[in-house]
């Protein structure tokens, strides 16, 4: 499931995927069945033997829960990262360390 997270969160698709995961998350079979059905958008974010895993693990009741917490997780850390890096960028460079200088 963290592969897919990060697939997911690599290709910003992380805040529709938990949209359709809480959306279809009281008809597990259904939203596994659905899957299945618009697996050919969701190919552009994972392979399709990874879609089939997904498919399975939403048959079981508590493994939604767990996705969409393992997706926002990844996202906050994106998230993080990205504004830690934006900083570092708009530091001066007399304030950064020798190793953060760019090289000219």
């Amino acid at each position: 499931m963290t592969e897919a997270a990060e697939g997911l969160v690599k290709r910003r698709f992380a805040v529709p995927a938990m949209l359709f995961l809480e959306t279809v998350s009281p008809m597990n079979m259904v939203s596994a069945s659905m899957l299945h059905m618009l697996s050919p958008i969701w190919r552009s974010a994972m392979p399709a033997s990874r879609i089939d895993q997904l498919a399975a693990l939403l048959e079981r009741r508590d493994s939604v829960p767990e996705f969409i917490s393992i997706i926002d997780q990844t996202e906050e850390t994106r998230r993080r990262d990205e504004k830690a890096a934006r900083r570092a960028r708009k530091q001066p460079p007399e304030e950064r360390s020798p190793d953060e200088r760019p090289r000219s």
